[in-house]
């Protein structure tokens, strides 16, 4: 088995969205300094013995410009996108092409993640995520109540949507999905046990950076659930410890850089 990370590119954004208490204003320090941080975009991207194509997370649509609103993009800007972040150039780069992929997993439904299904209409791949993520994507699309991380154009009836109703399980052999709830109600991690290389647990936001899951540093605007999210990561940590695992987050620059990118992989 086979597995690549995939680079989608770069957005921007202030740091409060990431960090509780980034950019607050003190009785100390009433003007804090405004931090931007850069956002990496990554996938997985896994050649399964048995499967086939698998991939994780599929990042921002490639016309995200004309598709994602202007007041969402004024906040969470791409800063860093080339068509060598497209994936369909990266799968092409690798010896594959679009309609090679036989399964889609999302860790999340937010636009950066899943926004990059609009290359998958019309084909009948199963996508699967879990439950009570698909149910608040669709409600939060349909009532705008969390409307701007979600987005219509890919929360579309026409995709294969296949439901993860568990909070633990494998899926295919040697992969293993989580329910990490917090960032959003139904965030899934994913466990790839290699032969070479041995366990790796990628967990989508339920941290971005390192610090938020290493030092236990919660995320900030962007969390939907606080207890739930101290419950995910004590959960991660314990699988951390049983599965001796690598935990990768979902969009720390500097520990993507770490790690070999695609065509070169991991086994």
């Amino acid at each position: 088995m086979k597995m690549y990370f995939l680079n989608f590119g770069v957005l921007t954004a202030e740091e409060g969205w990431f960090f509780e208490g980034g950019a607050c204003a003190t009785l100390e320090q009433p003007s804090p300094e405004h931090k931007f941080l850069r956002i990496q975009m990554e996938g997985i991207l896994i050649d399964h013995p048995t499967e086939g194509l698998i991939i994780y997370e599929v990042g921002p649509a490639p016309n995200y410009k004309e598709l994602w609103p202007k007041e969402v993009y004024s906040v969470f800007p791409i800063t860093e996108y080339t068509d060598e972040n497209r994936l369909d150039n990266i799968l092409q780069k690798v010896g594959y092409k679009i309609d090679d992929v036989s399964a889609i997993i999302l860790g999340h439904l937010h636009l950066d993640h899943a926004g990059g299904l609009e290359f998958f209409r019309g084909k009948d791949i199963p996508i699967y995520v879990h439950e009570e993520e698909l149910k608040y994507a669709f409600y939060a699309v349909a009532t705008k109540q969390d409307f701007g991380a979600y987005i219509p154009h890919y929360l579309d009836f026409g995709f294969n949507w296949r439901p993860v109703h568990e909070n633990e399980v494998e899926l295919f052999k040697d992969i293993t999905l989580y329910h990490i709830p917090g960032h959003t109600p139904g965030t899934m991690a994913m466990r790839v046990d290699l032969k070479d290389t041995g366990s790796w647990i990628f967990i989508s936001d339920l941290a971005f950076y390192k610090d938020n899951y290493e030092l236990v540093k919660p995320q900030g605007w962007l969390i939907r659930d606080m207890n739930s999210w101290f419950k995910s990561v004590r959960k991660v940590k314990a699988l951390e410890k049983v599965h001796s695992a690598k935990v990768i987050p979902g969009h720390d620059p500097n520990v993507f850089a770490h790690f070999k990118h695609a065509p070169e992989y991991y086994s």
